[in-house]
């Protein structure tokens, strides 16, 4: 049992990380550890290639970067970009974005373009979208060849001067059983979003959630009650797993201060947060709220149904897919002169409808990011990043590798003390069983090993000596002193 526990304390990185109340530098975003380094190009003819995976480049003010993609004529794809500019940097909240675009060499536009901006005058947080190939979406786009994906940062000359870390990530959604033949219809439109959003949840006793620096290290919550911590200027990402028929409703709650001052002010755009699908799609604009230090505020977003069909609804521009949503909540910096360290948050977060079977899809989406699996649920369960979830299954698989190990040394032990008991029952003077490693071993009657006492070489008697057959401690049988024979 001592292998398997230094199995596990030898493991790098096992120590969780317990959510700080200190005060320090606002987190920036957390780009992906596996993301490739790459360099998109001012012009399209020698745009560097990408391929499904996750990219890391950067972009300055006015840019627009290229990057060249291979699609077949069966899978939709999804190619997202992701701003991060620093904490406290200077934006504008109008006109001030990404343009995301795909098209064909041609020149012809597919229809998934996007253009995020920032809502929050002032507030610096990242901003994500993607642009889309969609098949069956009837645009110029259907075809297998090369596209081109493109970013543009947007803004004003008084904007960030800064270059801000740009992320992309390309996911391609396998096409489905039967081709063009097995896409469901558009949907009902009294089945779409509501027009006023659902009530929030309530009641339950709160959980701890960990929320991430992005995408990529989001904590993972569940439907009901959360509580997070968050600095001012700060926006940390959840992630929820939502299936087919499902709907995401949620809605932050961010508490007020202790020491508010006799006439607090309202602060606009003082909480705001942001939905996105598993293809970090963006769901609507951002949704921020004014704030007064005297009393909490709430944000809230709900999404539509995960229903494949309505990704060719005209009123639906975000394709609706299944697996893990996000949810991007933002506090303004200048709530820092209320908080010194970090604001009290609540999530209140609802999956409501009945999880259906999917799509039949001709290629494997869960590979691809698509889809909701038992494990997901469970990680929402616990509250888990990716990242904790990964370390966790890696310790059971080395607990489990350690009490295997252990029960191996316990038999061997075991076999060891009854052979060595056995050997001490036979007394000092016993020949040892064959295959012991000790000289003397014989096999016995009638085919069974067996073993006899040792005795000392036999002497003639009578007038000398002879030369018959006896045995040896020493040598075993061998010719030996003739006997005299009466």
């Amino acid at each position: 049992m001592a292998v398997a526990l230094c199995l596990v304390a030898a493991l790098p990185g096992q120590a969780a990380a317990a959510p700080s109340d200190g005060a320090g530098d606002v987190p920036a975003y957390q780009q992906a550890d596996e993301a490739k380094k790459i360099k998109g190009t001012a012009g399209s003819g020698d745009a560097p290639k990408i391929e499904p995976a996750t990219y890391s480049d950067s972009i300055g003010r006015g840019e627009k970067r290229y990057y060249r993609v291979e699609l077949d004529a069966k899978s939709s794809a999804f190619i997202s970009a992701v701003a991060a500019p620093k904490p406290g940097s200077r934006v504008k909240d109008i006109g001030e974005g990404l343009k995301i675009g795909l098209e064909n060499v041609d020149g012809s536009a597919c229809n998934g373009a996007t253009q995020p901006q920032f809502s929050a005058e002032g507030a610096a947080y990242p901003i994500a979208s993607y642009a889309t190939r969609i098949i069956g979406a009837g645009d110029q786009c259907q075809k297998a060849g090369p596209y081109l994906f493109s970013v543009e940062r947007e803004g004003p000359a008084t904007s960030d001067p800064a270059r801000w870390p740009l992320e992309i990530r390309f996911m391609s959604e396998p096409g489905l059983k039967g081709g063009l033949d097995a896409l469901p219809g558009a949907p009902n439109d009294s089945a779409g979003t509501p027009e006023e959003t659902p009530e929030p949840v309530t009641g339950g006793e709160k959980k701890q959630a960990h929320g991430g620096s992005g995408f990529n290290d989001a904590g993972a919550v569940s439907k009901g009650l959360w509580k997070d911590r968050i600095r001012p200027g700060e926006t940390r990402f959840y992630r929820v797993p939502v299936d087919w028929g499902q709907r995401l409703n949620a809605a932050v709650e961010l508490g007020s201060s202790g020491s508010p001052g006799e006439y607090p002010p309202t602060i606009y755009d003082g909480l705001g947060v942001t939905a996105y699908n598993p293809a970090r799609g963006q769901f609507d604009a951002d949704q921020f709220v004014p704030y007064s230090p005297d009393k909490s505020a709430q944000a809230a977003v709900h999404t539509q149904p995960v229903d494949f069909g309505r990704r060719f609804a005209y009123s639906d521009n975000t394709p609706c897919v299944a697996g893990w949503h996000y949810l991007a909540v933002t506090v303004s910096p200048k709530l820092s002169g209320y908080f010194k360290s970090t604001a009290p948050l609540t999530l209140r977060v609802d999956v409501t409808g009945k999880a259906e079977a999917g799509p039949r899809y001709a290629g494997d989406a869960a590979a691809a990011g698509f889809g909701v699996s038992e494990d997901d649920k469970a990680q929402a369960e616990k509250g888990q990043s990716a990242a904790e979830a990964e370390r966790s299954g890696t310790l059971e698989l080395v607990a489990y590798a350690g009490i295997g190990a252990g029960v191996v040394l316990i038999l061997v032990l075991v076999v060891w003390t009854l052979m060595a008991r056995r050997r001490t029952a036979a007394g000092p003077g016993a020949v040892p069983p064959p295959g012991s490693g000790v000289p003397g071993g014989f096999p016995g009657q009638g085919g069974q090993s067996g073993t006899v006492p040792l005795r000392p070489q036999q002497q003639g008697q009578g007038h000398g000596q002879g030369h018959g057959q006896g045995y040896s401690a020493d040598q075993g049988y061998g010719p030996g002193p003739q006997q005299q024979r009466y």
